[in-house]
Order: structure tokens, then C-alpha cells, then sequence
């Protein structure tokens, strides 16, 4: 069983973080990313290096598959995936993007689409799906 929990920004979970996931938004509209060995759409998302502060992570995931040159960002939740008795953490942000350029990471990223709801095809269907509900709602100012 699949199980994501949302807690405040702060919250620090006892294992590392791992991820970060930006929810992000460009001339009203959501940025999702195709990555080139999936088929699925996506959140833009990545992992945090080794050393790295999770918020430079989320920036340098934004800029690397959307092509972000200037936006608003700021973390909106610490989360836990817990699969099958093993439990992850991550940082879920949310951007107002302001101007886009080109993507970064070709070797990655296939297309960059905008839509206002969430694709039908997704990579991660129930995840994405959990996180995109959060997002919602916080734009709504309901989180």
C-alpha cells in the first residue's frame, strides 16, 4: 500500500530527505515535464545532492526542466511516501515562474507542457495525483 503524508515546511522527518517536487505555474497555467525514459507527464521533480539545501535543489530542478529564468519561489510542505513498509521524504514546492528560457537538462527532459488540470498520462499516477490535489488546494488558499 501506497501512503503520502503532508506536514508544515518545517516538520523534519527522522530519515534524510531525499526529493523535492515543484508545483509549478506559468501565465496561469501548471508546468509538467515528459522525461525521455518515461511516458508519463510528471511535476517537475528531482533529487537532492549529496551537501545540497533542499531549496537550492528545488531551484535548480525548476530552472534544469522548465527553462525558469526568473519566478517566486517557496516550500509549501515537508511530505513521507511510505510503500510497502519503506518511508520517504521530500520537499514540495510551489513556483509562480515569471520567464521561461530553454530546458537545461536535455539529457532528461523531453517536452515541457502547460495545462490547466493534470494530464491524463501520468509517470506516477497516484502520486502525482495526491501531491497535484495539494497544489490545488494551495493555490485556493485551502492549505
Amino acid at each position: 500500500m501506497l501512503k503520502v503524508e503532508f506536514h508544515p515546511p518545517a516538520f523534519m522527518p527522522q530519515l534524510n530527505l531525499i526529493y523535492v517536487i515543484i508545483g509549478a505555474r506559468y501565465n496561469d497555467k501548471w508546468l509538467f515535464v515528459r522525461h525521455k525514459h518515461r511516458k508519463g507527464y510528471e511535476i517537475p521533480a528531482g533529487h537532492i545532492d549529496q551537501n545540497e539545501i533542499p531549496d537550492l535543489a528545488a531551484e535548480r530542478e525548476l530552472k534544469e526542466e522548465t527553462g525558469a529564468l526568473q519566478y517566486n519561489i517557496r516550500c509549501i510542505s515537508t511530505y513521507t511516501v511510505t510503500e510497502d513498509g519503506q518511508e520517504r521524504a521530500g520537499r514540495l514546492y510551489y513556483a509562480d515562474v515569471h520567464k521561461l528560457g530553454q530546458i537545461m537538462d536535455k539529457d532528461e527532459i523531453k517536452e515541457v507542457i502547460f495545462s490547466d488540470t493534470l494530464p491524463g498520462e501520468l509517470s506516477f499516477p497516484y502520486i502525482q495525483t495526491v501531491i497535484f490535489e495539494y497544489l490545488e488546494d494551495y493555490i485556493r488558499g485551502k492549505r
